[in-house]
């Protein structure tokens, strides 16, 4: 690998709070790992130090995908991660702040899964000066393609679309519909939007109840569809952004004195083992896989970057759909849950 000269003496940028942090190195040897990528380190016998801005615990799919990275990047494969999981699921701050000590600590590489999509202009070019490559992981970001080496995730819009594809075969006449979205200001929620949207458009008979945040959380999509039910009793149909909202929507549902998956049918993105169970009981309708097993790619990514090699702006993660309780079923036998 290329020796580089990175920037130093950034202490003054970092808050006192980011050097409390703790970075701590994570390790693993997972069924997802990377140990067959062929790295070898930095090329002098010593570990490649990656440094991952995560996002932390936030629910089944980020449990899934952190843990694959981190199996991934693994001593064994020729990695030291540094992991720097944010204060909260929603504290940008936080991620900043860790961005910054990574610079600074001058790590090889730095992985970025961003809690929230603008904001990160000045960070971005601050690892640039560095000549410190920034890998996205899932999340976009709202800053010039020349900032960052790759960006890594499923396809959003396609995802979505395969849920909007599904309705329209469903309801063949249209239904009345809300959305349950995840955090506002995510690249995700819109992309989500996007993809749903424009797979409806044109059909006939579609109605829009309406749309609102309940933060990826199924306490949350249990609550807005509840004060929703009161209001539409004759509500067809729920797309939950993702799976733990969609779960806590048929709890609504079935509360409402309603059977879910059948007077109200649900669809959902991510693919947990959980939403395979609902869906094999047909408690939900249709759960699209937001495939979150890439630490494969992302260490391929990371060799590519290091070697001075050219790798595709966006990296699409392929993925898969259920929609019947067979389905869903067949899924949970083959182990395709999380």
């Amino acid at each position: 690998m290329v020796n580089k000269k990175r920037m130093l003496g950034l202490v003054g940028f970092v808050g006192a709070g980011a050097l409390a942090l703790g970075l701590a190195g994570c390790a693993g040897g997972g069924d997802n790992g990377g140990s067959g990528s062929g790295s070898e380190g930095n090329g002098d016998g010593e570990l490649t130090t990656v440094g991952f801005v995560a996002v932390g615990p936030e629910g089944g799919w980020r449990n899934a995908n952190e843990q694959a990275i981190k199996d991934a990047f693994s001593q064994e494969a020729g990695f030291d991660l540094k992991y720097a999981p944010a204060a909260s699921p929603t504290d940008q701050k936080s991620q900043i702040d860790a961005f910054a000590t990574f610079v600074n600590d001058e790590v090889d590489v730095i992985l970025l899964t961003a809690t929230e999509a603008s904001g990160w202009e000045d960070s971005l070019e601050l690892a640039q000066e560095a000549e410190i490559p920034v890998i996205l992981l899932d999340r976009g970001v709202d800053a010039s393609e020349d900032l960052y080496v790759t960006r890594i995730a499923p396809d959003n819009v396609n995802v979505a679309g395969t849920v909007g594809e599904w309705a329209v075969e469903t309801f063949p006449e249209g239904a009345s519909y809300f959305t349950l979205e995840g955090v506002p200001g995510l690249s995700v929620v819109n992309e989500r939007n996007e993809g749903f949207e424009a797979a409806i458009e044109g059909a006939e008979g579609w109605t829009k109840i309406g749309a609102q945040t309940a933060n990826w959380t199924a306490d949350e999509g249990k609550s807005v569809i509840e004060t929703v039910l009161k209001e539409n009793p004759d509500l067809q149909f729920i797309f939950a952004q993702n799976d733990e909202m969609g779960i806590g929507a048929a709890a609504a549902v079935a509360a409402a004195g309603l059977t879910p998956g059948t007077d109200v049918k649900i669809a959902t993105i991510d693919g947990t083992t959980p939403a395979l169970e609902a869906l094999a009981a047909g408690e939900l309708s249709f759960v699209a896989q937001y495939n979150p097993f890439f630490g494969d790619l992302a260490v391929e990514a990371v060799n590519s970057a290091l070697a001075g090699d050219s790798v595709e702006k966006n990296i699409i993660v392929p993925g898969e759909t259920f929609d019947s309780p067979e389905a869903a079923q067949a899924a949970i036998d083959e182990g395709k849950g999380f």
